[in-house]
């Protein structure tokens, strides 16, 4: 079955660890021109893009231009012609001149730039002043590593979003045995939906508990 991803606002949890990023998509439009929302993979960084697109389009009457970094980088077009722009797992290297621009664009326009990434820009390598100092000028929002709650959370969507139903008996073995990161979680769901598509089995604890295996074997590597 396809992954059918859900990012409506019903369908994101909001918690402790998450609740600051979201009060930055809901504090729009404010006194910036963009922000920075960074947060290890599988945090929810582009359910919160398409949360913030919603916000805008509900604010604005104007749709939000959601761009992946790698395209961005090969097309800029995709976000110029756009005063607000998602620009999403941003990474270095970075052409710098590129962005600087499109934040001044943004601005010049009274639009905003949501930028998402898995590291804080300050781990971006930037040596152009002018763009240090106006990212700087930017909130700057952690989405912080999971509790049980939005551990609980995640692992229900991914799995709904995999069209897997899976016992309560399993996400509470899941929640006492896996490593406490979202990328862990993306790969017990992801894993565990390919060896039950391969093994024509259900997705049970003894399932996990090798799909556990494998990744203390993957880290240990």
């Amino acid at each position: 079955m396809p992954v059918r991803s859900v990012t409506g606002r019903a369908d994101f949890f909001t918690a402790p660890e998450n609740a600051e990023a979201v009060a930055a998509i809901d504090s729009f439009p404010n006194d910036f021109h963009g922000a920075v929302i960074f947060g290890e993979k599988g945090s929810g960084k582009t359910h919160l893009a398409h949360l913030f697109a919603e916000t805008v389009f509900q604010k604005t009457g104007k749709r939000a231009a959601l761009v992946s970094f790698d395209q961005w980088q090969s097309e800029r077009s995709l976000a110029m012609e756009n005063s607000y722009i998602v620009l999403e797992n941003v990474c270095a290297p970075i052409s710098e001149p590129a962005l600087f621009h499109l934040l001044n664009q943004a601005k010049a326009a009274g639009g905003f730039v949501l930028i998402t990434s898995e590291t804080t820009p300050i781990e971006w390598n930037l040596k152009l002043p002018d763009l240090i100092t106006r990212l700087k000028a930017l909130p700057c929002v952690r989405i912080l590593p999971p509790g049980d709650m939005l551990m609980q959370a995640v692992l229900l969507k991914q799995f709904a979003d995999r069209q897997l139903s899976v016992a309560p008996e399993v996400i509470a073995y899941v929640l006492k045995n896996a490593e406490r990161s979202f990328s862990a979680l993306s790969f017990v769901v992801q894993r565990a939906d390919a060896l039950s598509l391969e093994k024509k089995r259900a997705v049970t604890i003894p399932l996990i508990r090798q799909v556990l295996d494998e990744y203390a074997h993957k880290k240990d590597c």
